[in-house]
């Protein structure tokens, strides 16, 4: 795991590994905070992977799955990103494995008991309403579903149907390795990570 604070300094060793698609991407958002921290983030996403595939940041290829979710073509390293205004997550799983992580800023303008209501299971609703903060305790059963998806690479259609046991060792869908992270103040985290299936 890495944690990457985006909000750095201008300057042009950020972009220079990037593809590309890479600047075309942060090119298209829309203002000059969101283009940098996502051009750190993906610079720091290069950097972290070329030291363990032993390749120049600039060197890596990325390639997609069928639904989307990237991979590091000619290398068995499976990695995730997740980034939510300041902060940024990096998760690596060797061989064998499948990581997936999220991070999300904790907003309080929101209903969160309502949209629970809409995207949660009966259970996850009932755990909320008793929760002693559940504006955080929706954070996180939102990081731990989006982590569980993006490491199994269902999708955010996914999202509805995986259950988050909080008690005891916390699980998430099939997977039991899933572990919150304190990522900064106002903010939610987490990582799962799961066994690679074949068809």
């Amino acid at each position: 795991m890495w944690r990457v604070h985006l909000d750095q300094p201008e300057g042009a060793r950020w972009a220079s590994p990037l593809s590309g698609p890479e600047r075309d991407r942060a090119a298209a958002l829309a203002g000059p905070v969101e283009r940098r921290r996502f051009t750190v983030a993906h610079t720091a996403l290069r950097a972290v992977l070329g030291r363990l595939a032993g390749v120049p940041p600039a060197g890596l290829v990325f390639g997609t799955e069928h639904n989307g979710r990237p991979y590091l073509v000619g290398h068995p390293i499976d990695f995730n990103l997740s980034r939510s205004e300041e902060w940024a997550l990096i998760a690596v799983a060797p061989p064998g494995l499948r990581v997936g992580v999220d991070v999300e800023r904790v907003r309080h303008d929101l209903d969160h008991l309502a949209m629970a209501r809409h995207l949660y299971q009966p259970a996850e609703v009932d755990h909320l309403t008793r929760a002693a903060s559940p504006v955080e305790g929706y954070f996180r059963f939102w990081c731990a579903k989006e982590a569980y998806v993006k490491a199994v690479g269902v999708g955010l259609s996914g999202l509805r149907d995986t259950l988050v046991t909080p008690e005891g060792n916390a699980t998430v869908g099939s997977s039991r390795s899933l572990r919150w992270l304190d990522v900064a103040p106002g903010y939610a985290g987490a990582v799962v990570t799961t066994a690679v299936t074949t068809a």
